[in-house]
This record gives structure tokens, C-alpha cells and sequence, in this order.
């Protein structure tokens, strides 16, 4: 019961930091700031976090973290590349503008990142960048996927999605669910999906 405690009023930090990170950058936030906010003293949160920084990379690693198990999840429910692609394109999304102050805060603040979190951070996009440039390569190979080089489409792909949080609106005319389906669309067009003979379509 102690330890879940702790990890509760650890979310609550970490749920507000990101907010205020997220509203006024990392460098317009001050930890008495943070405290005014949590209506708390400072060393109540210095109990949990060291600094600031140590807020930002926690705030990292966790998104990091729901980004390689989505992917692992993916990957490990079989299918052909398209499947696979269009299942990961719906999480990553939806990721996205669910999560949307993580997202903005990860977009945004990793020039304030120590030389040591910002390469481990790089190590873990590096990886995911290989998983999705990989399954794109299977689908060429395949000869599912039109397109002249899977790294260069990569990217695209991870830029289109990666961004999606700025002008996404939940109230808008178009819900969660519908913008997944479209956005996975938008990728398998981009990739000049055609469906092997036989079948009409991906699931």
C-alpha cells in the first residue's frame, strides 16, 4: 500500500509538471511554480524528483516506453505487413492525441534534455525507426508496397503521425476512432498499398 502511495502522488507530479511544460516550456516553469499548482511545498516534490531535468526525463522514458510496448504489441499478434501497419499507424495515433501535453512536451523540450537522457532517448527512436522501416521493406518485398525506398518512407510516415496532436481536435467533427482508420489510410496510399491477387483489401 505504501509503495502504490508513492507512486500515486509520483503520477500526480508528473501529471501536472507535464501540463505546465506543456503550456509554458520547460524553461518557464520553475519547481516553486510546480508546487504553487500542486498546492505542496517544494520538498515535497524534491522527495520524488531530484530537479526539473529529472521530471523531463521521466516524462521521456515513459513515452518511450508506451511507444516500443505499443509496437511490440503489434508486432507480436502475426499478420501481413499491411495488417501490421495499419494496427500500428491506429496506436500510434491514437497515442498521440490521447497523451496530447506528453506528446507536446516530447516534441518540444528535448533540447533540455541531459547529453545522457537525449542520447538514450535517440537509441530508443533509432529502434523504432528500424521496426517501422523494416515491416515497410517486408511489404515491398512482398510486393504489397509501391514505393522506392522504405527509409525515406519511414519518415514520412513517422512525420504525418508524429504531429497529428497539433491540429487534431476531440471535439471536432471527426472522433478518435474515425481519424486512426483515415490516418492508417493516408499511410497505406503514401505507400502505394496494393492488394495481393486475390484480395480487395487489409483489415
Amino acid at each position: 500500500m505504501k509503495e502504490e502511495v508513492r507512486e500515486f502522488k509520483r503520477n500526480r507530479i508528473l501529471s501536472i509538471a507535464t501540463e505546465l511544460f506543456q503550456e509554458r516550456g520547460f524553461q518557464g516553469v520553475s519547481i516553486d511554480a510546480l508546487a504553487e499548482k500542486l498546492n505542496v511545498t517544494k520538498p515535497f516534490i524534491y522527495t520524488y524528483f531530484q530537479n526539473k531535468h529529472a521530471l523531463l526525463e521521466e516524462m521521456y522514458e515513459r513515452a518511450i516506453a508506451a511507444l516500443l510496448q505499443g509496437i511490440e504489441e503489434v508486432f507480436r499478434t502475426p499478420g501481413m505487413p499491411e495488417d501490421q501497419l495499419s494496427r500500428l499507424i491506429q496506436f500510434y495515433v491514437r497515442q498521440n492525441v490521447q497523451n496530447r501535453a506528453l506528446t507536446s512536451v516530447f516534441l518540444n523540450e528535448e533540447r533540455n534534455l541531459t547529453p545522457q537522457a537525449l542520447e538514450k532517448f535517440r537509441v530508443a527512436q533509432r529502434d523504432f525507426d528500424g521496426q517501422l522501416r523494416a515491416l515497410i521493406q517486408r511489404g515491398i518485398d512482398n510486393g504489397v508496397f509501391v514505393v522506392a525506398d522504405a527509409t525515406v518512407a519511414a519518415m514520412a510516415i513517422d512525420g504525418m503521425v508524429r504531429w497529428v496532436h497539433r491540429w487534431y481536435q476531440p471535439d471536432g467533427r471527426i472522433s478518435v476512432d474515425e481519424l486512426c482508420v483515415q490516418m492508417s489510410g493516408l499511410a497505406l496510399n503514401l505507400l502505394g498499398y496494393r492488394p495481393p491477387t486475390g484480395r480487395t483489401g487489409h483489415t
